[in-house]
């Protein structure tokens, strides 16, 4: 399911020196049947792909903005 929000998420990685910013479009997000949103496995791209702790990081970042309401299932 879609994901409706106000704008990209943004995190500072903590798998890189200096931290890199990143970016992930709304557009590429989606709930899973648990009611939590996965990491895009196509971003930021395929041959890039995020390593452990920036996947554990958007993860809680993903998981805390659905519990605060600033990520949202479009209505049906």
């Amino acid at each position: 399911m879609a994901v409706i929000g106000a704008s990209p998420i943004t995190f500072i990685s903590e798998d890189t020196e200096p931290g890199k910013q990143y970016q992930v479009p709304l557009s590429l997000l989606s709930f899973n049947a648990s009611g939590l949103i996965d990491p895009p496995t196509n971003w930021p791209a395929a041959n890039h792909p995020l390593k452990p702790n920036d996947v554990k990081l958007l993860k809680t970042v993903l998981a805390g903005m659905v519990g605060q309401g600033f990520l949202l299932k479009p209505p049906s």
